[in-house]
């Protein structure tokens, strides 16, 4: 069985890193990809400054164990908003101003303007700053705000995505993403054994022995502090031996019986 291709997801904005707002973008994005067999291999986060950016793209894409990167956020129509500077720098590629999406924006605005009697609408340089894409940018529609996605087409079957960072956007973007771009994964089989008030330390020696034994079996274990319960959880791409892991469990700790 080949290797499960990986993905990356980059995090911008100093809001994030501030405190001020709540990263619930790569929470989600990583559960669908780990549904859809493009499980997260690393994360980062960085401000709203070119260079970090710049860099954070570059390194994730000389990584050729990262089939799909995601940049989410920075890209607004203000001077904060500096993904498309850096997506273009990063891939060497020259901001185009594109007219497709200038058009769209402007029959969008329309409608929104007509709809609060404002009359007609222009674009101002904000808009305008929002179609200056990188040039070898792929366009994905955006149904829920106006800045569109972008797919960058790297090497070798691998791409990058450029998100917009407001939550409803971005998961109305990745739906057309994950039809597209993300058909070749295929998930892992999941399973979890529950126990109640059982030591933690208690499963370290069997579950580090099962890691050895079964290297292709991610294995974890997850305290719950509300419930007073201790989640064991195995995952991997072949079903048999990740119900094998979940056997040995059973029958090595079998002072311990499983709420499930």
């Amino acid at each position: 069985m080949g290797r499960m291709p990986q993905s990356s997801i980059i995090v911008v904005g100093n809001e994030i890193l501030r405190g001020f707002t709540v990263d619930t973008n790569s929470n989600w994005l990583a559960g669908r990809l780990f549904h859809v067999g493009y499980p997260v291999r690393l994360m980062t986060t960085v401000g709203d400054i070119d260079a970090d950016i710049v860099a954070a793209i570059r390194d994730d894409a000389a990584r050729p164990d990262i089939a799909r990167i995601f940049v989410c956020g920075g890209l607004g129509p203000t001077p904060d908003d500096r993904t498309y500077v850096a997506l273009g720098r990063a891939l060497n590629q020259p901001l185009v101003y594109r007219r497709d999406v200038g058009a769209a924006m402007q029959d969008l605005m329309f409608v929104l303007n007509m709809a609060a009697r404002r009359g007609t609408a222009e674009l101002n340089a904000g808009n305008r700053k929002m179609a200056m894409l990188p040039a070898g940018a792929q366009l994905i529609r955006n149904g829920a705000g106006m800045a569109p996605g972008l797919a960058f087409d790297l090497d070798q079957g691998r791409y990058l995505f450029a998100l917009p960072g407001v939550p409803h956007e971005l998961r109305s973007i990745y739906e057309d993403i994950e039809i597209r771009f993300l058909s070749g994964g295929h998930g892992d089989v999941v399973r979890e054994l529950h126990y109640r008030l059982a030591p933690e330390s208690m499963f370290h020696d069997v579950m580090q022995a099962l890691e050895q034994e079964y290297p292709d079996v991610s294995l974890g274990s997850y305290p719950q502090t509300e419930t007073r319960e201790l989640i064991l959880r195995a995952s991997g791409p072949d079903v048999d031996r990740v119900d094998a892991v979940i056997t040995a469990i059973r029958n090595r700790i079998s002072q311990f019986t499983p709420l499930r």
